[in-house]
């Protein structure tokens, strides 16, 4: 994990020495007066030679009592590591040294090596050709403090050659953590090799911060390990991909408009976009400078990429993101007219965009969406409504897999229809920011001063996905629900696992929209166990709307006999269910029963009914 904010104290004291006019970063608390220059740099058998930074020209390396020396260090052809003093004559591999200590210095210094290869000679943020560079002069730097506290941060030294500054947490094993810091090294050699004037070495909109080192350096990690695009980092994106790719709160997390960019423009155009980037523009208007195209064509790049992320279909993404299709969260609030217009929480920004799934019905259904955009509505934030603009259209997921994707609409009042396809699984309408003029974000933690872009919507033969459509003869009726649920056991620790039900099963059942399913849970919808003899039970025994069950499938309290437990969310109609640490084994089986009862305005009761089968696994 990365230390965000040692991070982004670096990052400002960046902005703070770049404004003073001194030509030295590291970070704040290595940022000191300017020592006198090391007069002779060390030689190595490679030919490349170390660079002594000036907050180190006092200290001593070929002293071992020194916090750094030679003594303490290794060298592979491009990197040296030092490591503490802490450490005293045992090398931090050695298995004398405490676990949480110990680190595989052969191991960083390969992995170094292979991070280097990559960002030199794949995705080009260095270019060797270039006489002047430093790296024809400099061995990259890696220091390893003995500490508990985390650390991982990766930029340079006096506006000569990158530099990482690491803990042993951050090491164990060496993986994307580096190759993150090894990444913003990089970065920062874009600006020593090219001026300060390139690679982004300011902040936008006038303020401190500069979110694409970090957007940047995971998309750099994630080229040695493809496999974490998809892992811890993913919750921030799908949380708030509406707003603007640059947006401070997840930078961390926005990645993905690099894959389509690289797709589009080859593996090598991140490096190429940090190299010939000008001061003052960010990323966007470098992107669009580059690629000589206009807003209006980038408004419908960016609509291109949105519609293809909704089920991750970049070439880079596709297989490895079929599991988190349908991950995007998404907020749209029903108004008394049956339209919808997006929360504030999750109305598009400025190259944000909404993803909305909608109900499916029959093969060969046109259906559509009347769309009014709104600037300047009531309850956003307000924006310059003359630049106002939007793009929007549908995107089908079929059941082999195959993508379907609609015309682009872009008037401000439209109404965009689709037919669906035949075999279609998923549907979604997809809604971008796109405004005629486009605006830096700057970094400053106040989202309402955001840009947004709020609009209404009224579908035709589909809904907001689980609302009703148009049915005035429906009537309530019976319903059933069946779960396979497998649960990590575990003796120590309780452990769960999500169920998210058929919600257009339920509310088409009950003939009630979500909002009221949730509006009515305690009165009209009663929540009940069902026992093993098929009696229902009201009363709950673990949190909220939820049981302690027995092996046997019957409500208990907590206690020596309790094995599993589920309880309902009546606000995202999720089910979890979960184990009691040390009370079940691996392959334990268990089917519990839960119950939704109705009682509708004319007293009649229905019946919906959820039936989980339960397997404990390793």
């Amino acid at each position: 994990m990365i230390n965000k904010n040692h991070y982004l104290s670096v990052y400002k004291c960046l902005l703070f020495c770049l404004a003073l006019g001194s030509a030295s970063l590291t970070s704040c608390k290595k940022n000191k007066d300017i020592p006198k220059e090391d007069p002779k740099p060390v030689t190595t058998e490679t030919g490349l030679k170390i660079y002594k930074p000036k907050d180190m020209a006092n200290m001593d390396w070929n002293s071992e009592e020194s916090q750094f020396c030679y003594a303490r260090s290794k060298q592979s052809d491009h990197y040296i590591i030092f490591w503490s003093k802490e450490y005293g004559k045992v090398n931090p591999s050695d298995a004398s040294v405490p676990d949480k200590y110990r680190v595989d210095i052969d191991a960083m210094l390969s992995k170094a090596e292979g991070f280097y290869q990559l960002n030199v000679n794949q995705l080009k943020f260095a270019d060797l050709n270039l006489s002047t560079s430093n790296l024809h002069k400099y061995k990259m730097m890696i220091f390893l403090y003995h500490q508990d506290d985390w650390l991982a941060t990766g930029s340079g030294y006096d506006d000569i050659i990158g530099s990482l500054w690491v803990s042993p947490a951050a090491c164990q094993p060496v993986g994307a953590t580096i190759a993150h810091e090894v990444g913003h090294t990089f970065q920062y050699m874009v600006s020593v090799d090219l001026g300060l004037t390139h690679g982004f070495r300011y902040g936008y909109g006038g303020k401190g911060g500069n979110t694409f080192w970090e957007q940047c350096a995971q998309w750099q990690a994630y080229q040695s390990y493809p496999s974490e695009v998809f892992g811890g980092w993913l919750n921030g994106y799908t949380d708030n991909y509406y707003k603007h790719i640059l947006h401070e709160d997840y930078r961390y997390s926005s990645y993905f408009i690099h894959y389509y960019w690289t797709q589009k423009h080859g593996i090598d155009f991140i490096g190429k976009l940090w190299r010939q980037s000008q001061q003052p523009e960010d990323a966007i208007q470098a992107y669009q400078r580059i690629t000589n195209i206009s807003q209006d064509q980038f408004n419908d790049e960016i609509y291109d990429a949105s519609a293809k992320l909704v089920t991750w279909d970049l070439d880079a993404l596709r297989d490895m993101g079929a599991n988190y299709i349908g991950k995007h969260i998404s907020k749209m609030n029903r108004q008394s007219d049956g339209s919808f217009q997006p929360d504030y929480n999750f109305c598009p920004q400025t190259t944000g965009y909404n993803v909305i799934p909608l109900n499916v019905p029959a093969a060969g259904t046109v259906v559509s969406a009347t769309f009014k955009g709104m600037a300047n509505a009531s309850g956003y934030n307000k924006v310059d409504a003359s630049i106002a603009g939007w793009r929007y259209g549908y995107v089908a997921l079929l059941k082999d897999g195959k993508r379907v994707y609609s015309n682009v609409y872009k008037n401000a009042n439209d109404v965009a229809s689709f037919t669906v396809p035949a075999n279609c699984d998923k549907l979604w309408m997809v809604v971008t920011g796109a405004p005629k003029v486009y605006n830096q974000h700057a970094w400053d933690e106040d989202n309402t001063n955001d840009e947004q872009w709020p609009y209404n919507v009224t579908f035709q033969n589909t809904n907001v996905y689980g609302y009703l459509n148009n049915n005035p003869g429906a009537q309530p009726t019976n319903v059933d629900f069946s779960y396979d649920v497998s649960v990590k056991q575990d003796n120590a620790n309780y452990t769960s696992t999500p169920v998210s039900i058929e919600l257009s099963k339920l509310t088409n059942a009950f003939v009630l929209q979500p909002d009221e399913l949730t509006a009515k849970m305690g009165t009209a919808i009663k929540f009940y166990a069902i026992e093993s003899n098929g009696t229902l039970n009201a009363t709950t025994t673990a949190n909220g709307y939820g049981h302690w069950f027995s092996a046997a499938g019957n409500v208990v309290t907590w206690g020596p006999t309790a094995v599993v437990y589920s309880e309902y969310n009546e606000k995202n109609y999720t089910f979890t269910l979960g184990q009691y640490p040390g009370h079940n084994k691996v392959g334990d089986k268990y089917t519990v029963k839960q119950a939704l009862v109705y009682t509708t305005s004319n007293n009649t009761t229905v019946k919906a009914t959820f039936t989980f089968n339960i397997t404990l696994i390793q």
